[in-house]
């Protein structure tokens, strides 16, 4: 994922509306964007039809567990201490 779907995948977290996000990623990326609004629509959708984002209609209310490192399947195995990374977050 390059730099751009970075920021804008930490910016689906349910508590942004698009076009809140769409002036943050242009203040950020100014015409590495433009038009910034084509452009992330574009990019939502792909991350939708992959399976990996919804489009919701009304506000996220804490409805799910969105915090890092949170297995919604109870599956993944903790990671390597090896990794080095920060337990707490």
């Amino acid at each position: 994922m390059d730099d751009m779907n970075s920021v804008l995948w930490e910016l689906m977290d349910g508590t942004n509306e698009f076009g809140e996000i769409c002036n943050l990623m242009d203040a950020t990326f100014h015409e590495r964007i433009a038009p910034a609004d084509e452009r992330l629509r574009t990019s939502v959708n792909q991350l939708v039809s992959d399976g990996l984002a919804i489009i919701r209609q009304s506000p996220f209310k804490g409805e799910w567990n969105i915090s890092p490192r949170y297995d919604p399947s109870g599956k993944l195995l903790p990671p390597s201490s090896r990794l080095g990374l920060d337990s707490e977050e």
